[in-house]
């Protein structure tokens, strides 16, 4: 992010801490949202083909895989994915299923292995994906003499800004990378998270419909709340800056000490020393970034009232290498893991309360409409008359509530 940029973010926000209000700007009523956008299966149906199998979805960090073969497995909804680290140093990812019988091919969610042997008859392939070794290949004539045809199916897959970004359905994206992220992308590349170390990683499955995390990620009016003695202590209370790049989101919130800036030279002044950057990568990634350290989140549904979350933290390596500073960042670390703990309990309380049927839809209030334009996309998409034919992988060779 350029410092003009910068400079003008901050100038709006010392604007809405002296007139003791915040970003509001466009969104002039509540957002009514149904309840049934969490609760349908069909409504997810739509979701997993129009949007999940069709954009690049942002699936890790190349600090995952610091050496060939080092690799991680998730799922986005019925294909499973394998990404991995070749001994050429690229990562590729692949469908996580053996071309013989369709078993799935590695069943652990991370680690490291120079090939991949499948559980049931041990083919085995390559971190390249090609197909190394057939046991008792003279059964199997036609295989053994063109392996070549019977490597793992690989799916696009491109890094930028050191995020490692998949797209499901085995075809490349309609637009380039680059284009799709837009500023979000221009944000990243200028934080050089490529270069960080990662620490923590955890995948948690939890009873709750994949879009409360960011509904919970998108506004800090629950931060006087729910974190009054975590982070509330560090921020200003619901007040905030709200920019969308396309479907992408970028919101800044401001910490107390943003209002000294006022007695400081413009040209001195720092937006993320003052603040925590929170990116949405849509559809599934949220990423809040810090003073040399930031925490990720990649979300996949798991059902209509299951997701997994898949998390981890980034530091900057001259922190990591730095022992004189490993307490504070430790200490970070510990901050960021109880804020996870108190915001999963919204969360999981929100499902309850909507499996309940005590409301027909959820009200976001004006200075949350980050969270409105995130569902917007969403409706957005599934409208999209291109998405009424989503592509497979591939076989063998808006409610009534606001403006937006």
């Amino acid at each position: 992010m350029d410092h003009s940029t910068q400079v003008g973010i901050i100038q709006k926000l010392l604007e809405f801490d002296e007139q003791r209000t915040t970003d509001m700007a466009g969104q002039e009523s509540e957002y009514f949202n149904p309840v049934t956008v969490y609760t349908d299966p069909e409504r997810l149906s739509a979701e997993l083909k129009q949007i999940w199998y069709r954009r690049p979805l942002s699936v890790g960090h190349v600090a995952e895989f610091p050496k060939a073969g080092d690799f991680k497995t998730v799922q986005v909804g019925k294909v499973p994915i394998l990404v991995v680290r070749g001994k050429d140093d690229r990562i590729r990812a692949f469908v996580n299923v053996c071309r013989h019988r369709g078993t799935v091919l590695e069943e652990r969610e991370t680690g490291h292995a120079n090939t991949f042997a499948c559980p049931y008859h041990a083919w085995t392939y390559g971190a390249d994906g090609a197909l190394r070794h057939v046991p008792d290949d003279f059964g199997f004539p036609e295989v053994a003499s063109d392996k070549g045809r019977f490597g793992l199916r690989e799916l696009w897959s491109q890094v930028h800004a050191g995020f490692v970004y998949v797209q499901a359905d085995g075809n490349a994206p309609e637009r380039e990378l680059v284009d799709w992220l837009d500023e979000v992308g221009k944000d990243l590349q200028d934080l050089g998270l490529a270069e960080y170390v990662a620490l923590e990683p955890s995948t948690v499955r939890h009873p709750v419909n994949w879009k409360l995390p960011f509904d919970i990620f998108l506004e800090n009016y629950h931060t006087k709340f729910t974190h009054r003695t975590t982070i509330y202590p560090v921020f200003l209370s619901n007040v905030g800056k709200f920019d969308s790049f396309g479907s992408h989101i970028r919101c800044v919130l401001p910490r107390r000490e943003i209002t000294e800036l006022r007695h400081i030279d413009e040209a001195k002044w720092d937006l993320v020393e003052q603040s925590t950057l929170l990116y949405v990568v849509w559809p599934n990634t949220m990423i809040a970034v810090l003073p040399e350290h930031a925490a990720v989140w990649h979300v996949y549904p798991d059902g209509v009232d299951h997701s997994a979350m898949n998390f981890y933290a980034l530091l900057a390596r001259r922190l990591y290498e730095s022992e004189a500073e490993a307490e504070k960042w430790q200490k970070s670390l510990k901050v960021i893991q109880k804020v996870k703990r108190e915001d999963a309990a919204r969360f999981l309380s929100i499902q309850q309360g909507m499996n309940s049927g005590g409301n027909s839809a959820l009200t976001f209030g004006r200075y949350e409409k980050a969270i409105a334009w995130f569902h917007q996309s969403i409706e957005e998409a599934l409208a999209d008359s291109e998405g009424d034919t989503p592509q497979e992988v591939p076989a063998d060779d808006r409610t009534d509530t606001g403006a937006r």
